[in-house]
């Protein structure tokens, strides 16, 4: 049963870039999450330096990023590497613009409920 619930709470990352839903980022993260990783610039053919944003960051980024419907209707594919009882690890790989993969390595903690803590991510060439 939590392992359904780690997979669907995963799931709220990507809906939440894809329909700029700020409402998911409100209900399925911790005040203090995180997203830090690597893009890769398709145009230099270069790696970005690392990013670290936090939670207002965050949905700057996630009420931005599909403005011009740049997200595909892809399998979202997601994997519980990891369950204990109060923390999780999450895999998660799907396409996030037009032939642009990426891989989301997420942390979740359980307190009253399981929500998403850390993102560590990188383009995936």
């Amino acid at each position: 049963m939590e392992k359904n619930e780690i997979i669907q709470i995963s799931k709220k990352h990507p809906q939440a870039f894809k329909n700029m839903d700020l409402d998911l980022v409100d209900q399925f993260f911790t005040k203090n999450a995180t997203k830090t990783g690597f893009m890769y610039d398709y145009e230099s053919s270069k790696w970005t330096d690392v990013t670290t944003v936090g939670l207002s960051d965050f949905k700057n980024w996630v009420a931005d990023y599909n403005k011009n419907d740049i997200m595909p209707n892809s399998e979202i594919k997601v994997q519980v590497l990891d369950l204990q009882e109060k923390i999780a690890i999450v895999k998660l790989e799907m396409d996030w613009a037009p032939n642009k993969k990426g891989c989301d390595y997420l942390f979740l903690i359980k307190e009253d409920r399981w929500l998403i803590d850390k993102i560590l991510w990188q383009s995936i060439l």
